[in-house]
């Protein structure tokens, strides 16, 4: 019996557009937001596991763009983040801007 493959968590991470240099030289892949046009957004995937050690390791009182930006990418492009948007497997959003 095959056990059941699990969706991945999207999280979608705009950061602003004077910081593109610093996502080229990252290697990061991102698009401009079609919401916004002075952001780029970075999409991730992560598997439950790695979701949970991100987000639920976080202090509420410290959950932010900034600091979720920052673990997920790094510091220099944390501090750019202006929206982290995560999409659930459960078709439930979270958001922090």
């Amino acid at each position: 019996m095959q056990t059941p493959t699990k969706l991945p968590y999207k999280v979608a991470l705009e950061i602003d557009i004077d910081c593109e240099e610093l996502l080229d030289a990252t290697g990061l892949d991102y698009t401009r937001s079609e919401d916004d046009d002075t952001q780029n957004v970075v999409w991730l995937e992560l598997d439950e596991e790695d979701f949970c050690d991100v987000f639920e390791t976080c202090q509420l009182t410290k959950a932010n763009e900034v600091e979720f930006g920052t673990r997920l990418l790094n510091p220099e492009l944390g501090e750019y983040t202006t929206k982290v948007t995560v999409y659930k497997p459960t078709g439930d959003n979270i958001t922090f801007q």
